[in-house]
């Protein structure tokens, strides 16, 4: 099944943890209008489904998410600067 993230559903306690890794909303929000990579995440995680891309200044960050009620809107579990790894695997798709 693709998944297709058209929005986020941001709320307090979501954005609470954006800044907890020193992000903000309007960072995670950038990676959505920016090439960006969907992949599934590991097993026994919270968000089903990693989001990997850059904000608008270059940043590579990686947002763990999961769906809602509506098809193309998903919640941001948190957010992070990417890990070597996670940026490795967007500069492999070339993103």
């Amino acid at each position: 099944m693709e998944v297709e993230v058209l929005e986020f559903l941001v709320d307090e306690d979501n954005e609470s943890k954006f800044a907890e890794h020193g992000l903000t909303v309007c960072q995670i929000l950038q990676v959505l209008e920016s090439p960006h990579l969907i992949v599934r995440n590991r097993r026994l995680r919270r968000g089903t489904h990693l989001i990997i891309g850059r904000d608008h200044g270059g940043a590579c960050l990686a947002i763990p998410i999961v769906p809602t009620y509506e098809k193309r809107l998903w919640r941001p579990v948190t957010a992070w600067p990417c890990k070597s790894s996670e940026l490795t695997k967007l500069e492999r798709e070339r993103i």
